[in-house]
């Protein structure tokens, strides 16, 4: 039995049990289910001391029954560590439900910024950690936890690591419009909100240098940029560079949805293979083996830089695996490599799979590229690469993604191939003149505008093709609410057809890959 099913019976099993205990939210397991898992292999390791099993049966079975079982323990153990308890001393007890005007007085909260500051158009946002609370009766009570705190204020700026005083009302987080904003807030600890906050800074520098550092830098880049383009390009290209999303405009960003080019401005491994193609063709002069290590510091510094959001640090691993995949010669081990990604990021945070739909999304679409993407080889054989690569990785992606699509966003771009294909050489060439633009804009303002104008010209070419293809006639269908069960058996469809095919060509299956 290759050794590669015991790596995907434990991968598998522990993102798969993780789904489903979205449901089964725990602080704390009964017994029986620590049972559950031990009682089979007990039994079994029984049976083979009596010899009651042959050799091939006991390898096959006894062994993945075994990892499935410690995946999914695993699973359970994780869950019940990250599962959300409130007690006494947790902010969010202090916090009311509804809030109305003459329902709930203003409080003072003290803390130090958490978190990169969250700078839009109109307001900024806040993730305080809260050390100590002073209620409306003036008593000071010592509290842990996040709240995010809104601040329609302009001025003055307060920026990561400032120890600081908010005043506002503290709330719970509601379901908005049936998006639920507790959920999505869950994902990074924050229980509470403060929606209008008067925000005081007392002294800075309480945050890790490092983090000041880079975000410091990321906001010196995004100015400059704001400098040397009008919007919406300056907010496009920020998408592409920083994976910031704040400043594009609503009309824009649903032109990009209609026409399936919304990833392009969310930080992913399309941007992470430019970054790891800009480093292998600035060091060509240099021995492949040698270019790894600056490869992978580039990718993590790049991470840390756009704020390590959990697509992009996703993408950074997926990038890191991948170069250590062709030094070591072993570039076939996919399935490997996409389940350790997601292994990681689900036991970094089980909620990123629950309740982020951008993970779900892209790593859907990698396992489409992956695994279906083959199958289109031969039908795009005679089209030119620069066409063949993007038009197979979103038909791919497409196909694997797209039930979740219609979940979530109840609309499907039939478009989105042929405006893939169209953009696919535009979003490099912007990223590259918008960086290097950027940069030589520190030095000579006029120069850097040169350059920079070249990567205006690809952004308004992207937009004009977002443009035209959205209004084209069935761009896009509206798509009626689709059942989970629908889901499941379209699931169930597609991965019987891969293996299908796959055993019909007699060739061997992902599994074959060793560890």
């Amino acid at each position: 039995m290759p050794k590669s099913w015991l790596s995907i019976a434990l991968l598998a099993s522990f993102i798969s049990m993780t789904v489903v205990l979205q449901w089964f939210q725990m602080p704390v397991y009964p017994i029986e289910v620590w049972m559950a898992f031990g009682f089979p292999m007990f039994f079994l390791i029984f049976l083979m001391i009596l010899g009651c099993l042959n050799y091939r049966l006991r390898s096959a079975v006894v062994i993945i029954l075994f990892c499935v079982c410690l995946g999914s323990a695993l699973s359970f153990f994780r869950v019940a560590n990250i599962t959300h308890v409130t007690t006494p001393n947790s902010v969010e007890a202090y916090a009311k439900d509804n809030c109305r005007d003459t329902l709930c007085p203003a409080i003072k909260l003290h803390g130090v910024i958490a978190d990169e500051p969250d700078r839009r158009p109109m307001k900024t946002k806040y993730t305080i950690g809260v050390d100590k609370i002073e209620n409306s009766s003036g008593v000071v009570i010592p509290v842990t936890g996040r709240v995010l705190v809104t601040d329609y204020d302009a001025w003055p700026q307060h920026s990561y690591g400032d120890e600081v005083i908010v005043e506002g009302k503290l709330e719970l987080p509601t379901i908005i419009e049936d998006f639920h904003y507790d959920r999505y807030l869950s994902r990074y600890d924050v229980y509470s909100v403060i929606y209008r906050a008067k925000i005081q800074t007392e002294s800075s520098g309480h945050g890790l240098a490092v983090f000041s550092f880079l975000y410091g830098l990321k906001n010196r880049f995004e100015y400059q940029l704001n400098r040397l383009y009008p919007e919406p390009h300056a907010s496009l290209m920020a998408g592409l560079l920083t994976g910031s999303r704040r400043g594009i405009p609503e009309h824009l960003l649903d032109k990009f949805q209609a026409t399936g080019l919304t990833h392009i401005i969310a930080i992913s491994g399309y941007n992470t293979s430019i970054v790891i193609s800009f480093i292998s063709f600035a060091l060509f002069f240099v021995p492949l083996r040698w270019r790894f290590i600056p490869a992978v510091f580039s990718i993590i510094f790049f991470t840390l830089f756009v704020g390590a959001s959990p697509s992009v640090v996703r993408a950074a691993i997926m990038g890191i695996l991948g170069l250590f995949a062709l030094q070591s010669g072993r570039q076939k081990h996919s399935l490997i490599a996409i389940l350790i990604t997601g292994c990681l990021m689900v036991a970094w945070n089980p909620k990123v799979i629950w309740y982020d739909a951008g993970f779900q999304l892209s790593f859907l679409a990698v396992l489409g590229i992956a695994y279906i993407g083959p199958f289109f080889d031969r039908f795009l054989i005679s089209f030119p690469q620069m066409i063949h690569e993007p038009l197979q990785m979103t038909l791919s992606a497409q196909l694997s993604a797209v039930p979740l699509i219609v979940l979530l966003f109840g609309r499907l771009s039939l478009i989105a191939p042929l405006a893939n294909v169209l953009v696919a050489l535009l979003i490099p060439t912007g990223m590259l003149f918008g960086f290097f633009g950027v940069l030589i804009s520190f030095v000579s303002f006029p120069l850097g505008q040169l350059i920079a104008f070249i990567g205006w010209g690809a952004l308004e070419l992207i937009i004009l093709i977002a443009e035209i293809c959205s209004s084209l006639p069935y761009a896009f269908l509206e798509t009626p609410y689709i059942e989970w069960k629908m889901i499941i058996g379209y699931y169930i469809l597609l991965i019987a057809f891969i293996v299908f095919i796959k055993i019909f060509k007699r060739e061997p299956l992902p599994s074959n890959m060793s560890c």
